[in-house]
C-alpha cells in the first residue's frame, strides 16, 4: 500500500521556530518571491478565468528568471496543479501564516 505524503503547506499553520525556518529554507524560491507569485496570480485571475494550467505562474517565473521545474514541482506537490488551484490550495494557508506582504 503506497504511503500518501501529506502536503507541506497543510502543516504550515502549526510550524514555528526551527521547523518553520527549515520549511522556508527548503522552498524553491524565497518567502517574498512566493508571496509575490501569489499576488501576481490573484491579479491575473481577477479579470481572467483560469484555463486550468499554470500559465500565469509560468509567466511570473519566466519574467523573474526563476527555476520553473523546482517551483512547479513544489506547487504540484501542494495541490497547485493550475493557477486557480494555487490560489485555492496554497494561498489561504500561506497568507494565514505570512500575511499579504
Amino acid at each position: 500500500m503506497p504511503v500518501v505524503k501529506k502536503r507541506e503547506i497543510e502543516n504550515l499553520e502549526q510550524m514555528s521556530g526551527e521547523e518553520l525556518q527549515a520549511f522556508l529554507d527548503s522552498l524553491p524560491a524565497g518567502q517574498q518571491t512566493v508571496s509575490r507569485l501569489l499576488d501576481f496570480l490573484e491579479d491575473e485571475l481577477y479579470e481572467t478565468e483560469c484555463n486550468h494550467s499554470l500559465q500565469y505562474a509560468m509567466r511570473f517565473m519566466m519574467e523573474n528568471r526563476l527555476d520553473f521545474a523546482k517551483i512547479t514541482s513544489w506547487l504540484n506537490e501542494n495541490g497547485g496543479y493550475c493557477d486557480c488551484k494555487v490560489m485555492e490550495q496554497i494561498a489561504p494557508k500561506w497568507r494565514a501564516k505570512f500575511g499579504d506582504d
